[in-house]
């Protein structure tokens, strides 16, 4: 254990990061800590780029898997504060109040950060300062900590002023990975025992404990009225109500790519294909970008260039719509 906590000290200290909470990381970058931006050619005017970096992992993901992109964000836009969102197992059998608990230091970085109104009574208005959020989130567990935190965010609000209206930044952009897909048993069966080797002692309690889980939930949706896990975050991503989209600060204009492949095994492409389809159908500034031969959420690693220049050109017309 000691040794585990020293190796996970050590990533931190590489990465630059502090942790502010269970599986959350921040980054504060270049321009937070008060230090000239790094001379880089990968490095954008400090104008055109994000301001804040949101990141969210893919269920049990390492945080050293999540770093290898974090990392690459950190030589795009080195000024960006970026937040690191882990997704645990246990998120999935977790009541709502926890899962919004868990994500609270979330929320109140950026409320700190103007990324939501906070004084109703004067609103903010646009300008160079303003929050400009990139969203990057991995298969349905990152999803899912997308869409609980702008539960959370809504509800704080709500709470706090109950006649306020959320203000959107100028300039906010959402990169949705391997996601979303449909909520099936065999899907479920598959994402929770993919890190475990076939020969574990613990696959056969897991898979049992996850067969539990499943038509528990299914029955308590069938009794209660509630939709399914999986399908709150599909209808999330649809939102377009007069307090946001899935996050507060998203509309029908926030451009948003979906990037996925035709040999994931975990979400096939073509549930991602149908929800693009129904999102642009909806208004939404939507796009897909479908690869051939790539694992899940593996895109980035086997085509870096494909994957990151589409980051960058989606970042990129957010310009279009000023």
């Amino acid at each position: 254990m000691t040794d585990l906590k020293m190796s996970l000290a050590a990533t931190l200290q590489g990465a630059g990061l502090v942790p502010i909470g269970k599986g959350i990381y921040l980054s504060k970058g270049s321009m937070n800590e008060g230090s000239a931006s790094s001379d880089s050619s990968n490095a954008l005017e400090p104008s055109n780029t994000p301001s804040i970096i949101l990141v969210f992992g893919w269920m049990g993901a390492k945080l050293s898997h999540i770093l290898k992109y974090t990392n690459v964000y950190r030589e795009m836009y080195p000024d960006a504060m970026q937040i690191i969102v882990q997704s645990r197992p246990q998120f999935f059998w977790s009541s709502d109040r926890t899962r919004m608990n868990d994500l609270v230091p979330v929320a109140e970085i950026l409320e700190a950060r103007g990324c939501i109104e906070t004084k109703p009574e004067k609103p903010l208005e646009f300008s160079d300062s303003e929050p400009r959020i990139l969203v990057h989130s991995f298969s349905n567990g990152g999803g899912m900590q997308m869409y609980t935190l702008g539960k959370l965010l809504r509800a704080r609000l709500k709470s706090s002023f109950p006649n306020s209206r959320q203000t959107t930044p100028r300039m906010s952009a959402m990169v949705i990975d391997s996601c979303p897909a449909n909520a099936t048993l065999r899907g479920a069966l598959r994402a929770f025992t993919a890190a475990l080797p076939k020969s574990s002692r613990l696959r056969i309690p897991l898979i049992i404990f996850i067969i539990l889980i499943y038509f528990f939930n299914s029955f308590k949706n069938w009794v209660f009225g509630i939709y399914p896990i999986f399908e709150r975050l599909k209808r999330g991503l649809l939102r377009k109500s007069p307090e946001g989209g899935i996050l507060p600060w998203t509309t029908e204009k926030t451009p948003r790519m979906y990037v996925c492949s035709r040999k994931d095994e975990l979400v096939p492409f073509e549930q991602v294909e149908e929800h693009v389809k129904e999102a642009k159908g909806q208004g939404l500034n939507a796009k897909i970008e479908i690869y051939d031969d790539t694992p899940h959420v593996a895109h980035a690693r086997q085509y870096p260039e494909r994957y990151w220049g589409a980051v960058k050109d989606l970042w990129a017309s957010i310009e279009e719509l000023q």
